[in-house]
């Protein structure tokens, strides 16, 4: 029986070769020169400019490869091969200087250390069966006083069933936190919900926000912000209705749920474990 982390590379390979020319992702306009980090997270990374970041699984370096753009030393590292052939192809393309690592998150080379910044967003944690493990590669690879940015998905976004239609109510569908695994066999994705896909399998875990914070706190973090926000980059959910051009949000009337989660941490200094 295959691993979920082979499962979820197949998975992985084949949209890395779909995503870096599909129209969800803004690859045309970063070929014009344009920065395409999405203004949430752009505006709680600041200024970039002589830092060091690392990002943890960058896909095809859109995003890293903006950092680059922005002024800092990035390092991007993904599972995925194809994803990190197209990052590297993309960097020659447009001349930028990034480095970019291939291996699974949770097994980083011990000399991936000493940056300003961990950085992760939209659609990462998921895919992570142990997020302690997760907080203290990132705990590893930061210098003391570094900071961690995790920009997600709210664990209760995660709940709420995606199956249903556009005009039926929001509906808890999947547990809000758990050990067990979700096994998955669907066709299209966030970029190309009609798309059709040879590695239709994936694998994703759930975990709830108490996981998250005490995982980065176990794992040597000082929580210095955390934010819960009405708006995601994709249109997560079938009753979600365009907020502007990067973000989809709840439509009118509805009452406040949390869909995106902002995570920013400082390393407090004591050795992670």
């Amino acid at each position: 029986m295959r691993s979920y982390l082979e499962i979820n590379r197949a998975y992985w390979d084949e949209l890395a070769n779909r995503h870096v020319e599909s129209a969800f992702y803004k690859t045309a306009a970063f070929r014009r020169g344009a920065v395409v980090l999405d203004p949430i997270v752009r505006e709680r990374l600041g200024d970039a400019a002589h830092t060091r970041i690392l990002h943890l699984q960058c896909h095809f370096g859109l995003d890293t490869l903006s950092l680059a753009r922005m002024g800092a030393r990035v390092t991007g590292l993904d599972f995925s091969g194809e994803a990190v052939r197209a990052a590297r192809a993309l960097a020659r393309e447009q001349g930028l200087d990034a480095d970019f690592i291939e291996c699974d998150v949770l097994k980083t080379p011990d000399d991936l250390s000493g940056f300003d910044i961990v950085f992760a967003s939209w659609g990462a944690i998921c895919w992570i069966a142990d997020i302690g493990a997760w907080m203290r590669v990132a705990a590893r690879s930061v210098k003391a006083g570094g900071r961690l940015l995790l920009v997600e998905g709210h664990p209760f976004l995660m709940t709420l069933d995606e199956r249903c239609k556009a005009d039926a109510p929001f509906t808890v569908g999947w547990p809000y936190d758990s050990a067990e695994p979700l096994y998955q066999e669907n066709q299209g994705d966030y970029a190309d919900p009609d798309g059709v896909l040879k590695a239709h399998s994936n694998v994703q875990f759930f975990h709830g926000v108490a996981k998250i914070v005490n995982a980065a706190i176990a794992a040597g973090f000082s929580i210095r912000a955390l934010e819960e926000l009405d708006r995601i980059p994709w249109q997560g959910l079938p009753q979600l209705v365009r907020a502007d051009s990067d973000y989809w949000t709840l439509p009118p009337g509805a009452p406040f749920l949390p869909l995106a989660l902002v995570l920013d941490a400082v390393k407090d200094g004591r050795p992670c474990a």
